[in-house]
């Protein structure tokens, strides 16, 4: 757990959210804003939390008791009423290719967070790698229509090589939030994703994040919206804050917002979007039921340019919080 707590970056945090909602169709003087949701959990991956198996963990358990409430993995996140299950998912390979593990903060010994480390393609499509995926997921969910998380984060120096190769770069994603899932037979599928770009072919000076909210039709996925911000470059090589909101709703009153805060530095806002968080043809849309708040998903050919330069995707996450709606 990184000492510096994050309770003052959310105060700025919100009144972010709060003054864009203002500025937004269907918030009035009258009408306070989005809501803000509770907290329900928070950890800094400190003792006594522990991941199982060893080598690449797939559960988080214990308690870290750096932090005074609200960070035990079972009794405050697998037990609160609207989260169904946590668990990190591979979906193939082995050790050798892929892990997530707790560990000693490489810039900082002596703080622990959670390592994931990408170095082969590990999903297999007719026994031919396609894919890397490491990926938290908070699955089964019900009744999440307002929910809110941060960690701090921090890019391997290594993700600089994406910066010199040749093809643009639409799919490094860190992040996604279904609403639904296409892949349970519901309906109407909908999804957020938020991707790490490069725009243009060549050498460039930095990548920049994307997002997009898509709802799966015809066996594809088809943008309802789509924002890339060439304003804020990805920082690499330093730990940075990330935080997200989201407010499930229509074209008018649908928010996903996202700021960036490097580290003893001010908020910068990323995305600030109103419009659809459901499916658009969705007559009765229930929230959240599936998302993934920390995640390194990307193409097999992206991995394997990476290894054959020395490189590997890495990334680190600490004090990472969760809130929800009552």
């Amino acid at each position: 757990m990184h000492r510096l707590r994050c309770n003052n970056y959310w105060i700025a945090f919100w009144l972010l959210v709060l003054f864009t909602g203002c500025q937004q169709k269907g918030i009035t003087p009258g009408n306070p804003g989005p809501p803000v949701p509770r907290l329900i959990f928070n950890s800094g991956f400190e003792p006594d939390t522990e991941g199982t198996p060893a080598d690449a963990h797939e559960l988080l358990q214990g308690k870290d008791n750096s932090l005074e409430t609200l960070s035990d993995w079972q009794a405050d996140l697998n037990e609160q009423a609207k989260i169904g299950d946590f668990n990190i998912q591979y979906q193939g390979g082995d050790a050798t290719m892929r892990y997530a593990r707790i560990i000693d903060d490489p810039t900082n010994p002596g703080n622990k967070v959670l390592w994931y480390w990408l170095n082969e393609a590990n999903v297999f499509e007719n026994n031919v790698a396609k894919k890397g995926r490491i990926q938290a997921n908070i699955y089964g969910n019900t009744g999440i229509t307002a929910m809110a998380h941060s960690s701090r984060v921090y890019l391997h120096p290594d993700f600089n090589y994406l910066k010199t190769v040749g093809p643009t770069i639409g799919w490094l994603t860190l992040y996604e939030y279904w609403n639904n899932p296409n892949w349970l037979g519901d309906p109407y599928p909908f999804r957020i994703t938020v991707n790490l770009n490069k725009t243009a072919e060549g050498p460039v000076d930095a990548l920049y994040f994307q997002v997009h909210g898509q709802q799966y039709a015809n066996n594809r996925w088809q943008n309802i919206w789509e924002e890339v911000n060439t304003a804020v470059p990805v920082p690499i090589g330093e730990w940075y804050i990330m935080e997200i909101y989201f407010l499930e709703g229509d074209a008018d009153n649908g928010r996903f917002t996202m700021s960036i805060r490097p580290a003893n530095g001010t908020a910068t806002t990323v995305f600030a979007i109103t419009n659809y968080t459901h499916h658009p043809n969705d007559p009765a849309p229930d929230g959240l039921s599936h998302f993934n708040p920390l995640k390194l998903y990307t193409s097999a050919s992206l991995i394997d340019s990476m290894r054959a330069n020395g490189k590997t995707l890495q990334v680190y996450w600490d004090d990472f919080t969760l809130k929800v709606n009552e």
